[in-house]
């Protein structure tokens, strides 16, 4: 795989391949509907408490992932899932011949990581909504809601604002689908570029930030190794002081736990996929299957009933050999005739004077 990345890549090393750019773009795009079913299961358990986080899912998961990506940015020069596959983001524009990310690089990254997603979500959300959704599209136009108020334009300033609203409305549904096929085609557009070398840059929004996704060298593991632990910006000098200690604790809890979902993540999902594996196979099956039971013992003749002739052959009643053989209720065979006759007349098992039922008479098939 590291020969057919570096082939893919080029001559240069360092520029990752473009398998490894849309693996972190489509884990980046899985973090989201796997974080809104764990809450959504769980809602179901606790409805008082998660709801009202389910129905802000997207702002919810854009405040954590503000915090995760701005520690990862800050402490490793990546996005998350940029540094979950080694890779780090340079600057175009070096400063004093450095790359690294400045403040400005860091919020400006955090724009498009994190509030892009969350307003182009609310955008299809809105959009969905206002033209009836799958709905429309496989029954027609009768399930759109793309229906004007009928509400009287008031005079005033009001009045302006609910025109200039409506026409904003209109706007958004007739141009909406043209811009988000231009948001896709352009990512597109890059990501064939950039597979034939004729750009170094995989998205048109790091372009526009003038960054480079690069793999991360020996020379940046080594730097980390002798940083230690990723600082946070909530620490604060000490000075005694049982707040600031406090203070500082939770900050390095903080930066402790973000760090952890580097190893985290990788097994939660390997220990996902082994419980998916798991309860599709044979062996759970196999597990959960109760051990089949022995036969019941027949039961045992009556002393005053039809005794049992010692060649299992012959029927019990008419000391022949079975014709036709059926079996009562008891277990016992007979010729069905036999049997038929007896049970009809006296209800009751000739060997056994169990009552049994001509019903429940059961024809036994032999070869011959």
């Amino acid at each position: 795989m590291e020969f057919m990345s570096d082939m893919l890549s080029g001559t240069d090393a360092g520029k990752p391949s473009l398998f490894e750019i849309v693996a972190q773009h489509k884990m980046s795009e899985l973090l989201e509907p796997a974080l809104r079913h764990v809450t959504s299961v769980y809602a179901q358990r606790y409805p008082r408490y998660l709801v009202r986080v389910l129905n802000w899912h997207e702002e919810v998961y854009a405040a954590l992932m503000l915090l995760v990506e701005r520690h990862y940015l800050r402490n490793y020069g990546g996005s998350f899932t940029e540094h979950f596959y080694g890779t780090k983001r340079v600057r175009t524009r070096k400063i004093g011949g450095d790359g690294a990310l400045t403040r400005g690089d860091v919020w400006r990254s955090l724009v498009f990581l994190v509030g892009l997603p969350l307003a182009k979500a609310r955008l299809d959300q809105r959009y969905e909504r206002s033209t009836g959704g799958e709905a429309a599209r496989l029954l027609g136009g009768a399930f759109a809601q793309q229906s004007e108020p009928d509400d009287p334009v008031q005079a005033g300033w009001r009045g302006k604002a609910q025109a200039a609203w409506r026409v904003a409305v209109r706007t958004f549904w007739k141009y909406y689908p043209h811009a988000n096929c231009a948001y896709h085609l352009a990512t597109a557009l890059y990501y064939v570029a950039y597979m034939f070398d004729r750009t170094d840059y995989n998205s048109p929004w790091l372009h526009l930030l003038g960054l480079q996704v690069r793999r991360l060298s020996a020379a940046d593991y080594r730097a980390m190794d002798a940083r230690g632990p990723a600082s946070s910006g909530l620490a604060a000098p000490a000075n005694g002081s049982v707040l600031r200690a406090t203070r500082n604790l939770v900050a390095r809890l903080l930066t402790g736990g973000l760090d952890v979902l580097r190893v985290a993540l990788p097994l939660s999902i390997f220990f996902y996929r082994f419980l998916e594996w798991w309860y599709r196979s044979d062996f759970h099956k196999r597990v959960q299957q109760m051990p089949i039971p022995p036969a019941p013992m027949p039961p045992k003749p009556h002393p005053d009933g039809v005794g049992v002739p010692a060649d299992r052959t012959l029927c019990p009643l008419c000391k022949a050999p079975r014709t036709n053989p059926a079996m009562a209720p008891t277990g016992y065979v007979f010729c069905y005739p036999c049997i038929h006759r007896r049970l009809v007349d006296v209800g009751t098992c000739p060997v056994t004077l169990a009552k049994a039922d001509s019903v429940a008479i059961r024809k036994l098939y032999a070869d011959s």
